[in-house]
């Protein structure tokens, strides 16, 4: 695993990503077209830009925030990886995904075992790694049975002598890339139509 706050606490933007200003033509979205995930920043709603049927765009200020999730049932999990370039998209293989039979195993961020540490109710922290991800269960989805939330204020990840560090949200310069999964038919394998791309913009 690559370290990642030095690339996160740089100056420059990461991966060439501008964040994106209102107006300039994308569709806007109250929330993700597959997963039906919205975003809350200081108790108000922040719409997504849509850049195709598969990857929407947010952009938030650099302060915390909130994932809200569907509730589904009683047991919901979901999976989300996130990293600081697009590289995890390409590692999801969608158009392999997209047939009837996926013949595509599930991308190393979300092979079994690969669910990062937090604790039982959670953090704050969105944990990056190309290679793990954050697993969402239980209390980790808040504390209130009718509505799922992953709180955010925080990123996590190694720093430059790879040791775990974790940092506020303050100290994010540049998008995070994110990918979202929910196993709906519990099958283990990440069907179209059970993930989305999803692009954290910091302004």
């Amino acid at each position: 695993m690559r370290q990642l706050l030095p690339l996160l606490l740089a100056a420059a933007t990461l991966a060439g990503s501008p964040a994106l200003a209102a107006g300039d033509g994308e569709s806007s979205l109250a929330h993700s077209p597959w997963l039906a995930l919205r975003f809350e920043q200081g108790g108000a709603a922040v719409p997504l830009t849509a850049q195709d049927t598969l990857r929407g765009e947010v952009t938030l200020r650099r302060a915390p925030f909130t994932i809200v999730l569907p509730v589904r049932g009683d047991d919901d999990t979901y999976s989300i990886a996130a990293w600081t370039d697009d590289s995890i998209f390409a590692a999801a293989e969608p158009e392999a995904r997209a047939m009837p039979d996926p013949p595509a195993d599930l991308p190393p961020y979300f092979q079994p075992g690969t669910g990062m540490a937090d604790t039982a109710a959670g953090s704050g922290a969105l944990m990056l790694g190309n290679e793990a991800h954050n697993h969402l269960s239980g209390l980790r989805l808040g504390p209130d049975y009718y509505r799922h939330v992953f709180n955010v204020s925080a990123i996590a990840g190694d720093d430059a002598d790879g040791e775990w560090q974790s940092v506020p949200i303050s100290a994010a310069k540049g998008p995070l890339y994110l990918v979202a999964w929910f196993d709906e038919d519990g099958d283990g394998i990440m069907r179209h139509g059970e993930f989305e791309f999803l692009v954290l913009n910091f302004r």
